[in-house]
């Protein structure tokens, strides 16, 4: 009877570990959300905003021809004037803003003629 209370314990103490391990990656993660929320909702000076934009998440399209992302790792300053403009060139790149069929957001660049190798 002991041996079976002293592995119930020893299962409890497992789970507890577990359980402190997961609430310390979710403590983790949210830390790291709340840094990237904070990053996108302040407003960036113009000479920040290139490399703000530099820093998203581009993939490349499998032509070759640019990179997109989703439009909400960017600034959202940046975003409405996509939306406003529906492109802008800055740094070398020339951005497009575009709404998919499903809903989603994102932004598509190209490197100008001469100017900038993506990669």
């Amino acid at each position: 009877m002991s041996g079976d209370m002293q592995e119930l314990i020893e299962y409890i103490d497992l789970k507890i570990r577990r359980l402190q391990e997961e609430l310390e990656y979710l403590k983790n993660l949210r830390g790291f959300l709340e840094y990237k929320i904070g990053k996108l909702s302040i407003e960036p000076s113009t000479k920040e905003l290139p490399a703000i934009i530099s820093e998203a998440n581009w993939r490349r399209y499998p032509s070759g021809a640019g990179e997109w992302c989703f439009a909400d790792e960017l600034p959202r300053c940046f975003i409405e004037e996509l939306k406003e403009k529906s492109s802008k060139t800055l740094d070398g790149y020339r951005y497009v803003y575009k709404k998919l069929s499903g809903g989603r957001e994102v932004v598509s660049r190209r490197a100008l003629d001469g100017f900038k190798v993506m990669g």
